[in-house]
């Protein structure tokens, strides 16, 4: 999804959907539908629960969730303090809205200096009313681009490339990946396959192996990957730096429910390094797209 709009380019228009990524994680305000608290996924899927009408209010705004129709903000019997976990209420909650140059948001509770901010910890992103700060956790994204868009196209064939250390995974005869200088193998070629329910199967053109995992438990730091015989679903998102897409469309691989991703052994950049599980959002991939042979 794009991520550009600024008060130049795009300003925000009263009756208008809108999707809040957040600047710092990339994370996409969603209502949880059996607690109705906001939170923070590590996916944007372009559901309901993920999109938001704006409208304006005698220069403030409200921002109604287009599947529940509650509206993001605190119940009527709380006393904001800092901290308060935000909610999708059934009551219209108003914001004040100020952009920045770069089009960033920070929405503001009137007449206070609390602002909308979502914290990282222990692997979940809570969002909530905080203290004003200058860091990017606390300035959002209001994308107009409400659908759900990925460098990646069912069916065609890509390489993989490392985005740090420009080597591609490669699967090696001994079915281990390691990562390797791109000489357009076929074992170095991978079709990718929706899984239909959000995720996706990597398979190797060359063995018809998919890539996944060794053992039955995805482990941090031991883990590595392997070409197997069923398919492995792997959750792909954007990875967004300073709130944007990155450069050439990169994207983050990760297990499904987990923070755990494909990464270079000890940052290696050598041909042959193994490829296991661990948790480093700073080594992300990108799919470039090769032709059938």
């Amino acid at each position: 999804m794009t991520t550009d709009a600024g008060p130049r380019e795009n300003q925000l228009d009263s009756g208008r959907s809108y999707a809040f990524i957040n600047v710092m994680t990339g994370a996409p305000l969603t209502v949880d539908p059996d607690t109705n608290t906001v939170v923070g996924r590590t996916r944007y899927a372009g559901t309901p629960f993920q999109v938001w009408e704006a409208t304006s209010t005698n220069g403030l705004w409200t921002f109604k969730n287009t599947e529940t129709g509650r509206y993001l903000g605190h119940n009527l019997d709380v006393i904001i303090e800092e901290h308060e976990i935000i909610k999708a209420t059934t009551h219209p909650f108003t914001w004040r809205v100020e952009r920045d140059a770069k089009g960033w948001a920070k929405l503001w509770v009137p007449f206070t200096r609390l602002v909308l901010d979502m914290e990282i910890g222990q692997g979940r992103r809570t969002v909530m009313s905080c203290i004003s700060h200058d860091r990017s956790n606390q300035k959002w994204i209001l994308s107009p681009d409400i659908e759900s868009k990925l460098p990646i196209i069912p069916g065609d064939l890509y390489k993989i490339v490392s985005s740090f250390a420009g080597t591609v995974l490669h699967l090696e005869a001994s079915g281990a990946v390691s990562g390797h200088e791109y000489n357009e193998g076929r074992n170095q070629k991978w079709e990718a396959i929706s899984s239909g329910t959000g995720t996706w199967f990597l398979r190797n053109h060359f063995t018809g192996r998919y890539l996944g995992i060794e053992g039955d438990i995805a482990t941090n730091d031991k883990s590595f990957l392997v070409g197997i015989d069923q398919p492995f679903a792997w959750d792909i998102t954007r990875k967004y730096i300073d709130g944007e897409p990155c450069k050439r469309e990169g994207v983050l691989l990760r297990v499904p429910s987990t923070l755990l991703a494909p990464h270079l052994l000890a940052w290696g950049k050598a041909p042959g390094t193994k490829v296991h599980l661990y948790h480093h959002e700073e080594q992300y991939w990108v799919f470039e797209k090769v032709q059938h042979p």
